[in-house]
């Protein structure tokens, strides 16, 4: 019995360790995140900083960001990525961004607001653990969003907002119609502010099609596929591809987050965008 208890002890430290590094690399800080842009004495002027939470931020996906810095070597990209924030977090932290002195702003940032929508008890403990002066709502969210667009717009910004990737691939499941409402909302605020709409949503769909996998998988709410991914990717070495395609998913390794594929898609969107922004400048 004592070796069996030294055995099960072993195993629940071994699973510990493996937990407390898996959360810090995936809480790491971001490639050229806000900090480090502040902090450089040999910061370039008129960086574009792109905000959200998880996608942006590049630990639980591959960090699309970065795949703009190779892209775009001439810009100064600044990753203003927060794993888990919702968009009321975006404009409690808006001063951080705004100190960048961004010439443009990329906005993807969402994913996590849909999910605290789809059940009463969920909703309870988003507000409740995020302090949240409402309710998580799709109406709570686009106002949030407008007035982090507001306050951009007013500081001489252009603005661009992503529309939110399909969660799971199965586009007919209700968390997928959450979010193409929080997309209709997203595409509401851009005509009422002028910021400009970036279809990432459309975009993705598009290649789902193409592939015929628009009934599948399906994503279920669990954080166990998450929590699978990370620890494939920061334990045993494995890249979101291979985790992706194992599971059978086309762009993403979890359901959530973005492989190379998604990656890539999100940065066609937006170099395409800051394209016909500098031919019209």
């Amino acid at each position: 019995m004592k070796r069996l208890m030294g055995v099960v002890a072993g195993i629940a430290a071994a699973a510990s360790g493996v937990a407390a590094f898996t959360v810090a690399r995936v809480q790491a800080r971001a490639t050229g995140d806000v900090d480090g842009f502040l902090a450089s004495p040999s910061q370039r002027k008129s960086p574009i900083v792109v905000a959200g939470a998880s996608i942006v931020r590049g630990r639980a996906s591959v960090d699309f960001v970065e795949i703009l810095r190779e892209r775009l070597p001439e810009r100064t990209f600044v990753n203003a990525g927060i794993n888990g924030n919702v968009a009321w977090e975006l404009l409690q932290r808006l001063d951080d961004v705004l100190a960048c002195e961004p010439a443009r702003v990329i906005i993807l940032i969402g994913t996590n607001d849909v999910q605290a929508t789809l059940s009463p008890e969920v909703m309870r403990q988003v507000r409740e653990s995020k302090h949240l002066p409402e309710d998580p709502t799709i109406h709570f969210y686009a106002d949030c969003l407008a007035r982090v667009v507001a306050r951009l717009r007013a500081a001489g910004v252009d603005v661009g907002l992503c529309s939110l990737p399909p969660i799971g691939q199965d586009l007919a499941a209700p968390v997928n119609q959450r979010v193409r409402e929080a997309n209709a909302a997203i595409s509401r605020v851009c005509d009422a502010s002028g910021a400009t709409y970036l279809p990432v949503y459309e975009r993705l769909t598009d290649l789902l099609l193409s592939q015929g996998a628009t009934t599948g998988p399906a994503w279920t709410g669990s954080w166990l596929p998450g929590i699978r991914s990370l620890v494939e990717h920061f334990v045993l070495g494995r890249s979101y591809d291979d985790i992706a395609l194992s599971a059978g998913w086309v762009f993403t390794p979890d359901g959530v987050h973005m492989d190379s594929t998604g990656a890539r898609v999100i940065v066609d969107v937006v170099e395409g965008w800051l394209s016909r922004q500098s031919s019209t400048s």
